[in-house]
């Protein structure tokens, strides 16, 4: 909007100085109309400082130099980015800085090339203190400062991370709520993970959970649960999972003291160590160790695969233990939960598949999550000493309540050997047993692709034994092979040797091997999966980790399936059509026969975008699934099902979508979910009804629930701010926007900035805030910009603030960016005096803006809306009445504006006040003004 100020600036500057020297004219006079412009003015410009920009500061502009209005809040935006000021203070020290800044620069204007080719000495400047370059045709100020004033930086950067300049201590906080429900059975989890800062190096982290659970017995359940008088069982479980104080020791030891268990020393924050069968349990102590959480690299956090094979379209829930970890829906075929939220650590996962709201079966696997990736650098280790505590109602008898509180010790070492190669052990030592595991991994990446493969092998005095191999290779063919078996001493079937035991593992035997490959235009997979579970039966507690679901395993058994798929998708016209044959072997303890079938399934699908101006887009599909075989059926059935869905997608996202599934036989299916996420948390919901009927006779109907609301919040000096979901399962930190208000009454709302970080965007109103939680320890990208969202009248500026920043945080530290915005309303017409004459040259006293052009035409810009427009036509001062005709985006079109005279009197004391209109007004001329007939050209009527 300023284009034409800074080229009449432009030429400004041009009659001030000579090109030559040598042949230097006197001074050239202003042209009239521009005396205004050559005293100077106040513009807002975008302030860069190598390549990154510091925001927008009022900059007074004249033809031969520029003065910063703002030094003070300029020299701490690039103490915030640079630290300059942090080092020698005999180099230099915030106050000289300062006074750099405040001291007339000359503009430079000749090195803003505009093709950094042209030239060696383009967009660079060489100054033993402040300096610039002012890019007219950007509207930019290129800040340079003394090299010795700059930090030095390696060429790869830091070695270390330290934490973002200016962060605060905080508590920070996020929690997530999962629900389940049907007609027989209910649970409600609620999970927490928090972190309050202490200081820049130390923290108290804690996490906790409580869950809910109840399950109504039925006179058939007599075989699946243990006959009791009661109707019901279940009952309430908190859990204190961990509570410590920890202290970084420089960027690569640390101490921590309080509750803990192994999820720091499954990440970087504690060596990555990733055991999958020694059991590092929760415990009361201390442990010292070393850490990569400073390290300057991409840590990446690796789960292992948790594949679910389907032979119709399912609802999969994930628990561990009794907690609710997630929930997807799947169609049939070979397919991997996603895990990316799932925390960190080893533990069993137990899969319960629904068909149609009604458990089918229950299935249990090994899942280990490590952060850092398996080829992390250097020697690492960890000592940790303390007692044992046990989750609460994991105990089944007085045996296992006397060792309920035991004194432990633990170390680990991992070590790297060569490129990709790292060993790993750890030593656990109670009072009755010890237990070793070693680890050995390896990653190498190929011409043909990348294979990882690990190998571990656990052993105990007690008797225990187990092993784990794993083996995946991708590179557009996919192959994954994982083996887990587990043995204590209570397999053996000895009640005396159970009783010994220092630790109860279990007794498994785990195999999962898959394979995918394109075939022409077709994509093949196949999957086979095998769980053992034997030894003494366990006995049934009430209150236990283990929920009364009918045909729960809680004794031995045997599971074998196999499943192969071939799919393709491919598009005509508006149409997905995507299409699905196969065939599954499957056999497990409790089925009168082996199960053999197949299945082949069509769905046609289309997706319509949001049509310009609109934030709503929709997505409809429809299709049949065939299946042959099932237990003691070799029929064919036939199932149809439809979905349309709808996504708003503007300053949260939203979606609601409906499902139906029926078959031949009658029975059917209704689901309806709805999602959204936004700036206060994200929340998700599924309510579904079924309709069971058999050989077309009418059945009972069954309903489930399934949802849940994911949120964080932040509490500082400032107080409390709520924000979205956390992504992860880590020591939390935080990042938070805070918008200044307007002075004005405004209640037409609207955002005025954006925060996006970790690739969420986060609208702020005026006078508003926003938080958004990221992970502590690691590095980060983010962005403060202004607004775009919605329909507004005027276009929103950022005065200070704007820009992008990179991030790292220790958990429990909160970094705040305090901006300034304005609103900017922008009118365009044409200005005609009482006798209907076009008032060319006439200033601008409302708001700073050029004269108007031969034709009268205007445009103004301003931080309010305006109904009037005062001018200075000559040394008359005039009044203009605006009315707005048309408006385009955020340009007002006022069409032919008629002005009257009026007195320098009766102009608004508040534009009296102002120095630049009471200049103007005493140094017009006592000239008449040089009307120009109205012409055909200029803008239009409206």
């Amino acid at each position: 909007m300023q284009t034409l100020r800074r080229a009449c600036l432009a030429c400004l500057s041009w009659f001030a100085v000579s090109h030559d020297p040598a042949h230097a004219n006197p001074r050239q006079p202003v042209p009239a109309g521009f005396e205004d412009i050559a005293l100077g003015q106040v513009e807002h410009l975008e302030v860069r400082l190598l390549g990154q920009s510091l925001g927008l500061f009022p900059v007074f502009v004249r033809p031969d130099d520029v003065r910063l209005e703002t030094p003070e809040a300029l020299a701490q935006a690039i103490d915030e980015r640079m630290e300059i000021t942090r080092g020698d203070p005999a180099v230099v020290s915030l106050a000289s800085l300062i006074e750099a800044l405040a001291r007339p620069m000359s503009r430079n204007g000749h090195l803003a090339c505009d093709d950094v080719g042209t030239g060696t000495e383009c967009r660079y400047l060489e100054t033993d203190s402040a300096g610039v370059i002012l890019d007219e045709s950007q509207g930019t100020l290129e800040l340079f400062l003394s090299r010795a004033w700059l930090p030095a930086k390696r060429a790869y950067g830091p070695e270390f991370h330290v934490n973002s300049p200016g962060s605060e201590n905080a508590l920070i906080h996020a929690q997530i709520v999962n629900a389940a429900t049907t007609d027989r059975y209910r649970n409600l989890t609620v999970m927490g993970n928090g972190a309050l800062g202490i200081s820049p190096a130390s923290y108290a982290g804690f996490s906790w959970s409580l869950v809910h659970s109840s399950y109504v017995r039925r006179h058939g359940d007599a075989n699946a649960v243990p006959a009791t008088s009661a109707s019901s069982l279940g009952g309430t479980q908190a859990t204190l999972d961990s509570l410590y104080y920890r202290y970084d020791l420089g960027p690569r030891h640390y101490v921590q003291s309080g509750r803990m268990d192994q999820r720091n020393l499954s990440s970087t924050q504690g060596g990555s160590f990733g055991f999958t069968l020694l059991p590092v349990s929760r415990f009361d102590g201390a442990r010292i160790g070393t850490s990569q959480a400073y390290v300057n690299e991409a840590a990446e956090s690796l789960g292992s695969s948790l594949t679910v094979l389907l032979t119709r379209e399912a609802r999969v829930d994930a628990y561990r233990g009794h907690e609710l970890l997630g929930s997807a829906y799947f169609p049939a075929g070979v397919q991997q939960f996603d895990t990316r939220y799932f925390p960190q650590g080893s533990y069993l996962i137990t899969l319960r598949i629904f068909e149609g709201d009604t458990l089918v079966r229950t299935e249990t696997a090994p899942y280990t999550k490590v952060g850092g990736g398996a080829s992390a650098k250097g020697t690492q280790w960890f000592v940790q000493a303390g007692r044992v505590v046990d989750r609460q109602g994991h105990t089944r008898h007085s045996e296992q309540q006397r060792h309920g509180q035991r004194f432990t010790f633990q170390t680990g070492l991992r070590t790297g050997f060569g490129p990709g190669f790292t060993v790993t052990s750890g030593l656990v030592w109670l009072q009755s047993s010890a237990y070793n595991e070693t680890q050995i991994g390896w990653q190498r990446e190929f011409a043909l692709g990348r294979l990882t493969t690990t190998a571990a092998l656990l052993s105990g005095t007690d008797g225990a034994r187990g092993n784990m191999q794993s083996v995946s290779f991708s590179n557009g063919v996919g192959v994954s092979l994982y083996r887990y078996q587990m043995r204590d001493a209570a397999c053996r079937g000895s009640a005396t040797a159970a009783a010994a035991a220092g630790t109860h593992f279990g007794c498994y035997d785990v195999l999962n091997a898959s394979a995918s490959t394109p075939l022409g235009k077709w994509q093949a997979v196949a999957g086979y999966s095998e769980s053992q579970s034997f030894g003494q039966r366990r006995p049934w507690v009430a209150d236990g980790p283990e929920d009364p679901w009918p045909g729960a395993d809680r004794g031995g058994g045997v599971s074998r399936t196999l499943q192969t798929a071939l799919s393709r998708s491919f598009r005509w016209d508006k149409l997905v059509i995507n299409t699905r044959v196969g065939g599954y072997h499957r056999r497990q303890d409790g089925m009168a026969r082996r199960e053999t079938g197949g299945f082949a399934s069509v769905s046609l699908s289309v997706h319509r975008p949001a049509a310009a101006g609109e934030r709503r887009s929709t997505y409809a599909s429809a299709g049949a699934d065939v299946r042959t075989g099932g237990e003691g059926n070799r029929s064919a059935t036939t199932d149809y099902h439809g979905t349309y869905s709808m996504v708003w997608d503007d300053a949260s996202r939203r979606e609601l979508m409906l499902s139906l599934n029926a078959n031949e036989r009658g029975a059917g299916n209704a689901t309806l979910r709805g999602a959204i996420d936004g700036r206060y948390g994200d929340a998700h919901a599924a309510v579904s009804r079924s309709l069971l009927r058999s050989n077309g006779v009418g059945g009972d109907g069954q309903s489930s629930f399934v949802g849940g609301y994911a949120s964080s919040f932040a509490v500082s000096r400032a107080g409390l701010r709520v924000g979205p979901a956390m992504l992860s399962g880590e020591p939390p930190a935080a990042v938070a926007l805070v918008v200044d208000g307007l002075d004005e009454d405004d209640s037409t709302g609207g955002a005025a900035a954006m925060l996006q970080v970790g690739g969420r965007s986060l609208p702020v109103d005026f006078g508003a805030s926003a938080l958004s939680p990221v992970s502590g320890y690691r590095a980060h990208k983010g962005e403060v910009s202004e607004a775009h969202e919605g329909e507004t009248d005027h276009s929103v500026g950022l005065v200070r603030g704007a820009g992008q920043y990179d991030y790292f945080l220790t958990p429990g530290r909160l970094k705040v960016h305090r901006v300034a915005a304005g609103r900017v309303y922008t009118y365009v017409g044409r200005a005609v005096g009482p006798d209907g004459l076009s008032m060319e040259n006439a200033r601008v006293l409302s708001v700073v803006a050029p004269p108007l052009d031969a034709q009268g035409t205007f445009l103004v810009e301003s931080q309010q809306r305006l109904t009037h427009l005062y001018l200075l036509d000559g040394a008359q001062p005039m009044r203009c009445e605006l009315t707005v005709t048309e408006r385009q985006d955020v340009i007002h079109l006022t069409g032919v504006t008629q002005c009257d005279h009026v007195a320098q009197q009766a102009l608004p004391e508040s534009l009296r006040a102002q120095l630049r209109v009471r200049r103007l007004l005493g140094e017009a001329p006592s000239r008449p003004r040089q009307q120009a007939a109205v012409r055909g050209i200029g803008i239009d009527e409206h």
